[in-house]
């Protein structure tokens, strides 16, 4: 920039003409005021890059708003004294309202870049940049620009120039078209200068402030989304979690169901037993020894044993199976099914256990809990097509409200879990599902019945306990036994198979004996089972009247209540049950003794809740155990 550009901006002021400063500190705050520390009230800063001296005093003096400080306090006095003391106030208030800034010089482009760079790099950038486009022997003004805008692209620029080697059209391909650009003409007037410089300072600010509330803005939109998928993430692991719980409830309503059905149909089948196996046995009886008749009639025999063992899987899966519970160790319970199991998962599955430090113990019939770990293993080796690796282990647990909801059945508190693990093929969610219903197998015809798991789902859920499985395909399955930790008491003590009494009294066994006929009532509403008890009993020489439901049972005692020495009473009987008529006959008679035979089970609806001390015969029963009972109760009886 020429002498005679600075001269021409003096022109038209001789006082501004007479104050030229000469170069100024840098920096320098403009209006005499001492620099502010960073913040929002700090001047904003201006960066002047030109190579002429002269130019940075001209723009220091009018950007100051006022001359330097004895200058200004003359001609502050001369308008005083000139325009009388108001009118003055007036004009040096308006001169000190002005807008102070804190002005740099750079004298080179690359100067003004490292300033420029520095001060972003403290965190108080320039608002504005004063560029002459023409100062050898370093960078021009358009280079400048480009370095400037790299290092802070919010950098409002104020060409100055009074001739420039580059057309505007170029200046504009170099730089773009850009909102943070202008031209000032040289020369220019000082009021031109002080206009610019409010402007585009002002215009930084508010684009400072707009980026600030803009960034506000989006960190608190970011972090309300991140609340709210937080949010969505754990309603959504809620609704699954829920969905899942409402899955595994129908699923134990589903299998709850089937094992009502299921004990219902045990107890019509035993009924069928009962009378196929008494038969058989009367025409077993009747043969001589060489008689051809006589091996198929063992044949059915043999057959109505195996649909008995059937219809006890099935009473297992209802819960409605006897148990005999007992104070018991998991940990010595698995072992010894450990040992019992090693023959039958082969020499190409490798078995390994790990059992728990503590050994709380359970509640539970041995044998039943033996039997449902055989199955699950069995069905592990299955699984493994006679090669992997089985894992048995022990552990406790504690089962919460939550995860007792799916099953009614359950309790929240301290569990022993027994860990059954293997690598076979594993199962789809689709047989995960249906693993615990009855008859529902995936292998081969007749190669299972499809009982084994239902069974041990059944035992299990009379223990108080839960059985639940994880598998995936391909990986192998986990089966899970949970049985509670409570004190013996917890239990009701089912009766076991065979001749029982309610009272738990201990059974006196006898053979088949002679004794002294008795008068027995004999109440069922199946023709067929009342003619079997009546064979049976009559071939003992007891005399043997007939009932065929609860009502005419009660009307039988009524009528021979001084004869009668003994009644025998199916539990499920139409319009008054064995139980209903029972009361009524203790009524009547209450030192009549009442024995009664079921098809269901101790803990079922409808084999539970029998009056103590009556003897409970399970169906199908042996024409021996028929009797031993009934000479039991009447040797009671008698005294």
């Amino acid at each position: 920039m020429s002498s005679s550009t600075t001269n021409s901006l003096h022109q038209n002021d001789p006082i501004e003409a007479g104050l030229h400063l000469g170069q100024h500190a840098v920096p320098q705050i403009a209006g005499d005021q001492p620099a502010s520390s960073p913040g929002d009230h700090d001047p904003p800063k201006i960066i002047i890059i030109d190579d002429n001296t002269a130019i940075h005093d001209d723009f220091h003096k009018i950007l100051d708003g006022r001359p330097a400080a004895n200058a200004g306090a003359r001609l502050a006095d001369l308008e005083m004294e000139i325009l009388g003391g108001d009118v003055g106030r007036e004009i040096q208030a308006g001169k000190d309202s002005q807008p102070r800034y804190e002005l740099h010089s750079a004298f080179q482009g690359k100067d003004g870049y490292e300033m420029v760079r520095d001060a972003v790099r403290m965190g108080r950038p320039f608002s504005t940049a004063f560029v002459d486009m023409r100062m050898p022997p370093g960078w021009d003004g358009v280079e400048t620009i480009q370095k400037l805008w790299e290092v802070d692209p919010h950098l409002q620029v104020l060409i100055c120039t009074a001739y420039s080697s580059h057309s505007w059209e170029e200046i504009a391909q170099r730089l773009g078209h850009s909102d943070q650009l202008l031209i000032l003409r040289k020369p220019f007037d000082p009021a031109e200068v002080s206009q610019i410089a409010a402007s585009l300072t002002e215009k930084w600010r508010l684009a400072n402030l707009s980026r600030e509330v803009v960034q506000d803005l989006e960190k608190a939109v970011a972090q309300k989304t991140r609340e709210i998928r937080a949010q969505m993430t754990q309603r959504e692991r809620v609704q699954k979690q829920l969905l899942e719980k409402e899955k595994q409830l129908r699923e134990s309503q589903k299998l709850e169901a089937i094992g009502s059905l299921a004990g219902g149909v045990a107890h019509e089948f035993n009924n069928l037993l009962q009378i196929i196996q008494s038969f058989n046995q009367f025409a077993l009886d009747a043969c001589k020894p060489l008689d051809p008749m006589r091996k198929d009639l063992e044949s059915v025999a043999i057959a109505a044993k195996r649909a008995s063992s059937l219809t006890r899987k099935l009473l297992g899966f209802s819960r409605q199976k006897n148990l005999q519970f007992g104070d018991l160790d998991v940990n010595q319970v698995v072992g010894e099914i450990i040992g019992l199991a090693e023959p039958l998962v082969g020499s190409r599955i490798t078995m390994a256990h790990c059992l728990g430090a503590e050994k709380p113990t359970v509640h539970a019939d041995a044998t039943e809990l033996q039997q449902v770990l055989l199955n699950c293993i069995i069905n592990a080796r299955d699984a493994m097509d006679g090669a992997g690796q089985l894992f048995i282990s022990t552990d406790n647990a504690y089962l919460d409200d939550n995860y007792c909801r799916v099953d009614q059945n359950l309790s929240p508190g301290l569990f022993v879990c027994i860990y059954i693990t293997d690598t076979g093929a594993g199962m789809s969610p689709e047989v995960q599902r249906r693993i615990f219903e009855p008859f529902y197998t995936t292998k081969q015809i007749g190669a299972g019945t499809g009982l084994g798991m239902a069974m041990a789902y059944g035992l299990i859920k009379q223990h108080k306990g839960h059985i639940d499985v994880d598998s995936e395909v391909g990986k192998g399955t986990t089966f899970k036994i949970y049985l509670p930790v409570q004190q013996a008491d917890a239990f009701e003590q089912p009766e076991s198979d065979g001749p029982q009494s309610n009272d738990r009294s201990d059974a006196v066994g006898v053979d088949r004996v002679e004794s002294q006929g008795a008068n027995i009532l004999v109440a069922d509403d199946e023709h067929l089972l009342q003619q079997v008890s009546k064979r049976i009993l009559e071939s003992m020489g007891h005399r043997v009247l007939l009932a065929s439901d609860g009502p005419n049972a009660v009307e039988m005692v009524t009528q021979h209540a001084d004869e009668l020495d003994l009644v025998v009473m199916d539990v499920m009987m139409p319009n008054l049950t064995g139980t209903q008529a029972e009361q009524q006959i203790h009524r009547l008679c209450p030192d009549l003794p009442v024995i009664f035979c079921t098809g269901h089970a101790p803990g079922s609806e409808q084999g539970g809740g029998l009056p103590q001390g009556c003897p409970v015969l399970r169906k199908p029963f042996q024409p021996d155990e028929l009797l031993k009972v009934v000479q039991q109760t009447l040797q009671q009886s008698r005294g």
